[in-house]
């Protein structure tokens, strides 16, 4: 394993970067009698908390959103949540690419957030957080049982260049640092394997991505590639209008994938007929951390035949999310939609299936999977 794979690490938390942020509009509805009588006990039982209750009270705020997210948890919906101020806004700014990172990750392990990951010259290194560090807040905002990994995600990421601050418990110590914000990239790793073989490994399908995406094939396209390698074993996913956009770049007309919302609602994504590199040699290599708009984008590639997928199957999410702005800066994010493949496959819980399977071994120095692709592609261009 080489430092190409390290970069799987940091999709896998952001699991969240998944939900799809549309542009929705309110529609005025005429609320049944049932459902006035459930705002109307809601509103009672404040009150009465309000008026008589004789311990110290919560903050009026935090009454609601324990309600919402009470709402929230009854649904049969893993990805639905609902979104704080706080972390709604890191939501949006990530969403558009305008965050940075501080390179560390935290795992949710007994209850805890447990750090696992400290990526190599990170601002976290850097600053001293090692991986074992148990996470206990940031930037003041306490990881407590509400809180998920989706939000630890997010409260980790800020505007370029701003300190996060963290607490964390080290064995008996409570220890303070303030990592610094870096840009993360959408793409890292352009380069020329073996002098005519492009590579690029891609993270993230943010709004921003098709530009990042495109900027990064022309560099590569400009040098005469005789083939490309997409990596996305790092990518969690995003917004599938990007997904859309950058799969144009490969497959120049026709369906790419489907969408089939509430009441048989169909939205159907195809190409825009960009097709730049539509007519290179194509590997795509995938593995159990390539996420939602990145699974959708291989079996794009599959059903249409584009290319070869290669490494791992990945993760399983055949879903989209919405995610909802709220009064007070807060947000709610639930399930609208599921996303088949070109010829109707639905993915969820199963995953994509590479059309060759090999498996990485993290224990060597060698990169396993790059090795075997850049081994087929050699046989496939025939030299």
């Amino acid at each position: 394993m080489n430092y190409l794979r390290q970069h799987w690490q940091e999709a896998f938390f952001l699991l969240i970067l998944s939900a799809v942020w549309f542009a929705i509009g309110w529609v005025i509805r005429d609320y049944s009698l049932t459902a006035n009588q459930d705002v109307a006990l809601f509103a009672q039982a404040r009150q009465e908390l309000l008026d008589n209750f004789a311990l110290e009270m919560p903050p009026s705020n935090e009454l609601t959103y324990a309600a919402v997210r009470s709402m929230v948890d009854q649904l049969d919906d893993p990805y639905a949540a609902f979104l704080e101020p706080v972390v709604a806004n890191r939501f949006r700014a990530d969403y558009t690419g305008d965050s940075g990172v501080v390179g560390l990750f935290p795992e949710r392990i007994n209850g805890e957030f447990v750090i696992t990951i400290v990526l190599p010259g990170g601002g976290a290194e850097e600053a001293g957080v090692q991986e074992g560090d148990v996470l206990l807040s940031i930037d003041g905002f306490a990881l407590d049982e509400t809180a998920t990994e989706g939000d630890a995600a997010l409260l980790l990421r800020g505007p370029v260049g701003s300190a996060a601050q963290l607490v964390v418990r080290r064995g008996n110590e409570v220890l303070e640092f303030a990592p610094v914000r870096a840009v993360r990239s959408v793409t890292t790793n352009l380069q020329m394997l073996d002098g005519d073989v492009a590579y690029f490994a891609h993270h993230t399908f943010t709004s921003n991505a098709p530009d990042e995406v495109g900027n990064a094939l022309d560099n590569l396209l400009a040098q005469n590639p005789k083939a490309i390698i997409w990596d996305m074993r790092s990518n969690g996913g995003g917004s599938m209008e990007a997904a859309e956009s950058i799969l144009s770049y490969f497959i120049e007309d026709g369906l790419l994938f489907t969408a089939e919302l509430k009441g048989d609602q169909v939205r159907e994504f195809v190409s825009n007929g960009d097709g730049r590199a539509a007519d290179i040699p194509l590997v795509v290599l995938v593995g159990e951390h390539t996420f939602s708009a990145a699974e959708t984008s291989a079996a794009s590639i599959q059903d249409r035949q584009r290319g070869t997928l290669i490494g791992e199957t990945t993760f399983g999410k055949g879903t989209i999310q919405n995610t909802a702005p709220l009064v007070g800066g807060s947000a709610l994010q639930y399930t609208i939609a599921k996303w088949l493949s070109p010829n109707g496959t639905w993915y969820d819980g199963i995953g994509v299936s590479p059309d060759i399977e090999v498996t990485d071994d993290p224990a060597t120095s060698e990169d396993e999977v790059l090795q075997f692709a850049l081994e087929y592609l050699r046989k496939e261009i025939g030299d």
